[in-house]
């Protein structure tokens, strides 16, 4: 039975700064102060860091899905203008296409329903009218003329003019029939592109209209194609004048194009607006879409939050201006960085808590240790007592780190189980970049869960009883190869002379698969070559393990036998850091010393150590 301290004892005086088991000390309370201020500073920073990072994902994914639809909608134009030059093909061809032609020729295109016409508009003199009209009332408009529109928007017939641009084929028929015999030439938009097409001899596409046939409420823009006397573009402006026909021409609704467009891209993309503008239209003529919008710039749209592109197409640059809605995912608030924050919070407590509890065995064990100073000074008699009480207060202290690094074990499963809870319940609310995060988070709680392990088994050599029997060290490696199965492209060179020792077989097995284990886990390449070597010293034997990987740098040789000290990030390695601490003591504890042997500049690493024949008479 161990001796307890009486009061008298304990009022004996300490050293300054130094209270009772029972009082306080700024000593002992200062450590668990800093860990909370420190715990709390880390979980904040983690809160900022991952809500930096659900802004960083949440933006890129958003670009992605911008640019997309903003791709799909220039694959529109892109398809559209394809579909003129094959209008302008079928007349290239032939100098007397009819209108049934032309609609055999436009259903045989299958165009996309965002296209609200194809049309053939002829060049007709004043002289020609009157023979144009009696030809298109002979295919069955029997009230075919020329029209244009007055500024009150009332459809009439065309006024006199030198020539007219009728819309005479236009295909579909249906929806379109107001558009039939409309002189484009009578409005100035209309006309402004339709010279711009004659003279250049290349497509030409309008300013935004308001169509004929318009019946809702989104704009139009129109793209010109012109047909010549002959196959050939006619090389000078004044010779393109005398020989042109007519043009080809396709209508386009703004809302239809963005909304086919919208159809053909592979992501939902309903939590992004687009805004369309022209940029080579006039100051407060630029917005194309929505019609309604109210923007008529892009730089008065209210988003910092935004993905501009520009498409150069038919003689006219425009806009594309891509930002969330109003209720879209890009735009509410994850609930990750607040969880990272509260599980922060939830950890620094447990650690302070467990660190607490060990500070307080240790000044319990200080005051015992200066109490039992005290009477040793004055009764040598109990010298024998006192230094068995410092014996049971280390173990207690090492056989409370094991049982504390065991509890801890508990809450980190219930961590684990609370974020696959959460997953599970509300995994239809969640948004894929959560449940990535929540992914991370049960791999951190996995590694804190690793780390854990390694403590445990750090701890054990402190009570484990060496059991020595006679080990073939050459098979031992092999079985370590086979369990660590590397992966494809590494080759483990084991060498024919490793010897065969009575020794302790768990602990040199820790050591070895270390440290094969490390340098297949350190290697920077996708193949490699590892070798186990051994030498006869006499009295120890030296065994080498070397691979030829990254090597590392001699300042860091004497950290890596550290615990909790890892070079490679743990995002990249997956370690708890207390390997090479374990091996290191292991190797001690057997008698022996291990050595790094790795030069700057150079790849390869050999990790050697000795290991004496006959295991020391003492306890591990």
């Amino acid at each position: 039975m161990t001796a307890q301290p009486t009061p008298t004892q304990f009022t004996q005086p300490h050293r300054s700064g130094v209270r009772s088991a029972g009082g306080f000390s700024w000593q002992f309370s200062l450590p668990t102060v800093l860990i909370c201020a420190l715990g709390f500073a880390a979980s904040v920073a983690a809160f900022f860091e991952v809500s930096d990072l659900e802004k960083s994902v949440r933006d890129e994914h958003f670009n992605r899905l911008a640019q997309e639809q903003s791709q799909a909608i220039q694959a529109k134009i892109e398809a559209s203008t394809a579909a003129l030059r094959s209008v302008r093909g079928l007349f290239d061809a032939s100098d007397d296409v009819t209108r049934a032609q032309f609609g055999e020729f436009i259903e045989s295109l299958e165009v996309d329903d965002y296209i609200q016409a194809l049309e053939w508009i002829p060049r007709v003199r004043y002289a020609e009218r009157p023979g144009y009209e009696d030809l298109a009332r002979e295919d069955g408009l029997s009230e075919f003329q020329l029209t244009e529109r007055t500024s009150q928007g009332a459809i009439v017939p065309a006024g006199v003019r030198d020539e007219y641009y009728p819309v005479y084929f236009v295909e579909p028929v249906v929806g379109n029939e107001k558009a039939i015999g409309f002189d484009l030439g009578s409005s100035a938009t209309r006309l402004a592109a339709l010279r711009e097409a004659r003279s250049s001899g290349g497509e030409v596409a309008s300013a935004r209209i308001t169509l004929v046939q318009e019946t809702g409420e989104q704009f139009g823009f129109l793209i010109f194609v012109p047909v010549y006397e002959g196959a050939d573009t006619p090389t000078s402006a004044q010779d393109r004048e005398a020989q042109l026909r007519g043009f080809g021409l396709g209508v386009y609704r703004m809302g239809d194009l963005v909304a086919s467009a919208s159809i053909r891209g592979n992501s939902d993309t309903s939590g992004i607006e687009v805004f369309i503008f022209d940029k080579t239209a006039e100051t407060g003529q630029q917005l194309l879409f929505p019609k309604d919008s109210g923007f008529e710039s892009d730089e008065s749209i209210p988003s910092r939050l935004r993905l501009v592109s520009d498409i150069n197409f038919s003689g006219r640059t425009w806009r594309i201006v891509s930002v969330p809605s109003a209720d879209s995912v890009f735009t509410s608030t994850f609930l990750t960085p607040w969880l990272v924050m509260v599980l922060g919070f939830l950890i620094t407590g447990f650690a302070a808590l467990y660190l607490n509890v060990v500070l307080n065995r240790k000044r319990y064990a200080d005051t015992l240790v200066e109490t039992r100073t005290a009477e040793l000074v004055a009764v040598n008699l109990e010298r024998e007592q006192i230094m068995a009480e410092l014996k049971r207060s280390n173990e207690d202290l090492e056989s409370f780190t094991f049982v504390a690094s065991h509890d801890l074990k508990a809450p980190l499963r219930g961590i684990d189980n609370l974020v696959s809870w959460i997953v599970e319940d509300d995994e239809s609310h969640l948004s894929e970049e959560s449940k990535h995060n929540a992914e991370r988070l049960r791999v951190r709680v996995k590694r804190l869960d690793n780390l854990l392990d390694g403590l445990l088994e750090y701890s054990r050599l402190g009570r484990m009883v060496v059991e020595e029997t006679s080990v073939d060290t050459q098979s031992m490696c092999m079985e370590i190869a086979e369990y660590l199965a590397p992966p494809k492209g590494f080759v483990i060179q084991i060498s024919d002379e490793l010897p065969r020792l009575t020794t302790s077989k768990p602990a040199l097995q820790t050591v070895l698969n270390n440290l094969i284990s490390n340098a297949i886990k350190h290697h920077d390449l996708d193949t490699g070559e590892i070798s186990v070597s051994s030498e006869d010293l006499g009295r120890v034997i030296k065994f080498s393990v070397s691979d030829d990987g990254p090597g590392i740098d001699p300042m860091h040789h004497k950290r890596i036998f550290q615990a909790f000290q890892t070079l490679a990030p743990r995002s990249k390695v997956d370690t708890s850091g207390i390997g090479l601490a374990l091996v290191a003591r292991t190797v001690a504890a057997a008698g022996g010393a291990i050595k790094v042997y790795s030069e700057v500049g150079k790849r390869g690493t050999t990790m050697s150590f000795t290991w004496t024949k006959s295991w020391p008479k003492t306890e591990v």
